[in-house]
C-alpha cells in the first residue's frame, strides 16, 4: 500500500516506521523547506492518484475533487488536531476515513499557549520591551495586571479548553465556559460554570478560543460580540481563524473597544501582507504564525500516533482517531 506523505515535518528517516510495516511511502515536500509552498489542487490530485493513505500537513485542503479522483484511497490522517481543511462529508460519501491525531502533549501545548498569551498582555510584556527598546525606562502607567482575581471565559470546554481549566483552577481566577456539549456535571468537575456567550462576554476579563470550527462556530466573535466585551478585557484564540472575524478585531484593537488580543490561528494561513491585524498596535495585538502551541514533543507524539493509525488502516483495523465513524460501513466495503 502506498502512502503519500504531502509535508513532512522533521527528518525524513521518521518515515521508516511505516517502511518497515511494509508501506511504500511517497515524501512531499518538507515542511521546513525556506521556499515550501502549498500544493495546488491539481499537483496535490495528481499525486494522490494512486495512494491508500493521505498523511496531510496543514498547509494542505483535501476537497471533494480529490477525494473522488484517488480511487484507492482508504484514509486522511492528520497529525494534529484541526480537520477542517478536509472535506468529511465528501470522505464519508465516499467510504474514506478522517482521522486526527490529538495527543496530551498536543493539548497542553494548546493550554500552556493560550495561558501565556494572557499573562503577556495583562503584564504589558510588549508593550513594555518596545519602551526599553526605545531608550526609554517604566512609568507608573506602564505596569500591568494580575490575572489572579479575573474571570476567565473558556469557548469550547473540550479536551483543549478543559486543559486550560484545570491549569488554572488554583490561580486565584473564575472561570466561566461556553460549550452547549459538555454537561453541567463536567464542568463543575472541572471548576466551570457554564455561561451563555452574552454572559461569557460581557464579564470575562480574559476569553479564550478553543471551538472546533463548524457552520455554527464559523465568525463566533464578530463586531457585536467585541462590543460587548469589557474595555479592559483581552481575546485569545489559538484554536481556528475563522471563529473570529478579523477585520472587526482589528478594529477592536486599535480603537480600544478592548484591551488586546493574542491570534494565532488565521482564516488565510499564511497571513496576508494585506490583512488590518498587520496594521494594528503590536503591544496590544500579538500574533503568531498558528505554531504558539507547538513543541518537538508534541510533533513527535502527533506523529506516532498518525503512523500507529496508518498501520492499523492498512491491516484492516479503524484508527483510533476516526472523525467520521459513520463512513465505517462503507471503508469496510472498498478493495483493499
Amino acid at each position: 500500500m502506498k502512502v503519500l506523505v504531502t509535508g513532512p515535518s522533521g527528518p525524513l528517516d521518521e518515515l521508516d516506521v511505516l517502511r518497515e510495516a511494509g508501506l511504500e511511502v511517497i515524501a512531499g515536500r518538507p515542511l521546513d523547506h525556506p521556499n515550501r509552498k502549498p500544493y495546488t489542487d491539481a499537483e496535490l490530485a495528481e499525486a494522490a492518484r494512486d495512494v491508500d493513505v493521505i498523511l496531510a500537513s496543514e498547509l494542505e485542503r483535501i476537497g471533494r475533487e480529490l477525494v473522488t479522483a484517488a480511487r484507492r484511497l482508504r484514509l486522511v490522517v492528520v497529525p494534529f488536531i484541526g480537520v477542517d481543511k478536509i472535506d468529511v462529508k465528501a470522505a464519508t460519501e465516499l467510504g474514506v476515513l478522517v482521522a486526527n491525531s490529538v495527543t496530551v502533549e498536543s493539548l497542553i501545548g494548546v493550554a500552556e499557549a493560550a495561558i501565556g498569551f494572557a499573562i503577556m498582555l495583562l503584564k504589558r510584556i510588549k508593550h513594555n520591551e518596545a519602551r526599553l527598546r526605545r531608550g526609554e525606562w517604566a512609568r507608573r502607567e506602564d505596569r500591568g495586571d494580575l490575572l489572579q482575581g479575573k474571570t476567565i471565559g473558556i469557548v469550547g470546554l473540550g479536551r483543549a479548553g478543559a486543559e486550560v481549566a484545570k491549569r488554572l483552577v488554583n490561580w486565584g481566577v473564575r472561570l466561566i465556559a461556553l460549550d452547549p456539549y459538555v454537561s453541567e456535571a463536567r464542568a463543575r468537575e472541572l471548576g466551570v460554570t457554564l455561561v451563555s456567550l452574552p454572559e461569557l462576554l460581557t464579564e470575562a476579563d480574559v476569553i479564550t478560543l478553543h471551538a472546533t470550527l463548524t457552520e455554527e462556530t464559523r465568525d463566533l466573535i464578530g463586531e457585536k460580540e467585541l462590543r460587548l466585551m469589557k474595555r479592559s478585557a483581552i481575546l485569545i484564540n489559538t484554536a481556528r481563524g475563522e471563529l473570529v472575524d478579523e477585520e472587526a478585531l482589528a478594529h477592536a484593537v486599535h480603537d480600544r473597544w478592548i484591551a488586546g488580543a493574542a491570534v494565532d490561528a488565521f482564516s488565510d494561513e499564511p497571513l496576508s501582507m494585506s490583512s488590518g491585524l498587520r496594521a494594528a498596535d503590536g503591544t496590544r495585538l500579538i500574533l503568531t504564525p498558528h505554531n504558539a502551541s507547538h513543541t518537538e514533543a508534541g510533533r513527535r507524539a502527533s506523529l506516532r500516533l498518525a503512523f500507529e493509525q496508518i498501520v492499523a488502516a492498512c491491516r484492516g483495523e479503524v484508527p483510533a482517531g476516526v472523525v467520521n465513524p459513520e463512513a465505517l460501513a462503507r471503508w469496510r466495503g472498498r478493495p483493499a
